[in-house]
């Protein structure tokens, strides 16, 4: 079987942003399908990058990676059921420690930079990277239990944009940074400043980032007049946009060895 890392950290990145945005909604009165819908996402992904690395070869089950992974994964019931409070935000904690150190662990292996400064970097980018696209999502899942619960509170909707936002801005900040220090670190990364790179990287920022956080904006704007319907409809626009730009991220962190 062939399967390449750059998978599998594309599938915790998303799983880590999923989790992550799930604990800025813990008490929204939406019934157990919502958390059943959202944590069996993160479920699928981390399943996914459990089992196709060990059958691909790459890692073993009782590699730290493997270790991590599995906690999130037997947490599931927990952060996805019906309990509530300190249990399952323990059982959400438990998950997202584990995809972390997990995406943490892999980038170790995978990177071409060099230096703790390289890997913190790398990590940081990719656990931004997950939380953009994990809130947006998420938002826009939300976003539909409008339809059917009335008077659900906006306040929910519009604490989950501005986590959309923020995680935003830090990726740009943390784009940025990568390409200053970096970016002229090796002949690989040297060529992101040729067109093709520039390209890419262009489709990186304005696709991934810029778009959406001009739509986070419009959201924003639509729930200050109650509008949930209209920012679904955004919000679904700026899933597509987001996970576009996850892609484009971990493809140029291939290509030119930059974590972007």
């Amino acid at each position: 079987m062939s399967w390449s890392p750059l998978g599998t950290q594309f599938c915790l990145e998303l799983a880590f942003g999923t989790l992550l945005a799930m604990a800025f909604v813990p008490r929204a009165p939406v019934g157990v399908l919502f958390y059943r819908i959202m944590g069996t996402t993160a479920l699928l992904l981390l399943l996914v990058a459990l089992a196709a690395p060990i059958y691909a070869g790459q890692t073993t089950w009782g590699s730290m990676q493997s270790i991590a992974i599995a906690a999130g994964v037997l947490a599931f019931p927990v952060y996805s059921g019906p309990v509530r409070g300190a249990r399952w935000a323990l059982g959400l904690g438990v998950a997202l420690l584990g995809s972390a150190v997990a995406l943490v662990g892999l980038l170790a292996e995978v990177l071409t930079v060099e230096g703790p400064l390289g890997l913190l970097l790398a990590s940081a980018t990719s656990l931004t990277t997950g939380t953009v696209t994990g809130s947006v999502g998420l938002a826009m899942v939300l976003g539909h239990w409008y339809l059917t619960i009335p008077n659900l509170s906006i306040d929910h909707l519009r604490r989950l944009n501005r986590v959309c936002v923020v995680s935003m801005l830090v990726s740009v900040t943390l784009l940025v940074v990568s390409c200053l220090t970096f970016g002229a670190g090796s002949e690989a990364a040297a060529a992101l400043w040729r067109p093709m790179g520039l390209f890419f990287l262009a489709t990186r920022l304005s696709v991934g980032l810029l778009l959406p956080l001009i739509f986070a904006w419009m959201t924003s704007s639509s729930l200050r007049y109650g509008n949930t319907r209209s920012a679904t409809g955004i919000l679904y626009a700026s899933t597509v946009l987001v996970l576009i730009g996850a892609a484009v991220s971990v493809a140029l962190q291939d290509s030119y060895g930059i974590p972007l």
